[in-house]
């Protein structure tokens, strides 16, 4: 994941928009939806692999706008920490941190799905996710993916959504806990200090729109189905030389922590 897109490592100025600008954000992303997909009005329809794709790259676009921000957040606190040279490598160097932030504002507007749409089709997009994420982060491994989901074991899906606080302090906090702050004795008491963590959530709790809402008020997602297929009356469909067709990808799920 890049960093090109750096803003001097300014901290102030957090994003903040306003229900205007919340209404203009969603019309701009459905019409741009719209142009990049070849539709036309009348047609609502989307198929979950296009929408969970336009999905990741909105979320990246997000990731490289508040990330930089959020680093300079993170590093000033551990600045003030008594880190020796190879623990700060450890932490720095040893790391992905832009790949993990982008693994939580992924996790953050995921876990809005279970509130949106019907559990089979909010388990489908969690399966998309799953099988997009790291190649859209332009990773062979499934280090973004397997965050996404911790991060969405660790999220109360059914409750406390609305009110934005715990589900971004899990976040925060899973990513502190990946770095490696908890296992460096100068940096431990970071894991607890709430009002850091709290900091270090602003620029999600602020900055990440709201995607899903957005994208379900206009499109209509839908699968694939198989082909069918018909046979003459002598035929007989071979029921041992060959397993089941599989119609999508094998389907992550968050699992509870």
């Amino acid at each position: 994941m890049s960093n090109d897109n750096t803003h001097g490592g300014r901290s102030a100025g957090l994003p903040t928009r306003k229900k205007k600008g919340l209404a203009a954000a969603a019309r701009r992303v459905t019409g741009r939806l719209r142009r990049m997909l070849g539709q036309e009005e009348a047609d609502n329809s989307v198929e979950a692999k296009d929408a969970v794709r336009h999905f990741l790259t909105a979320m990246m676009g997000v990731s490289a706008r508040l990330y930089p921000g959020w680093q300079k957040l993170l590093n000033d606190a551990l600045a003030e920490c008594d880190l020796t040279f190879d623990e700060r490598r450890n932490l720095f160097e040893m790391h992905p941190i832009d790949d993990y932030f982008f693994a939580a504002v992924v996790a953050l507007e995921t876990a809005k799905l279970r509130g949106l749409y019907s559990p089979e089709e909010a388990t489908e997009l969690l399966g998309e996710i799953g099988a997009q994420v790291d190649a859209r982060a332009d990773r062979t491994d499934r280090v973004v993916s397997d965050l996404v989901f911790l991060m969405l074991g660790r999220i109360d899906l059914g409750a406390g959504m609305e009110r934005m606080k715990a589900p971004y302090d899990k976040a925060v906090k899973t990513v502190l806990q990946h770095i490696g702050v908890g296992r460096i004795p100068a940096t431990r008491k970071l894991l607890g200090d709430v009002a850091l963590r709290h900091m270090l959530g602003e620029p999600l709790a602020l900055g990440v729109p709201q995607w899903w809402k957005s994208f379900k008020a206009q499109f209509r997602v839908y699968w694939n189905e198989p082909e069918p297929v018909y046979l003459e009356d002598h035929e007989v469909i071979p029921t041992t030389t060959a397993p089941q067709p599989v119609r999508r990808g094998l389907r992550r799920k968050a699992v509870a922590f």
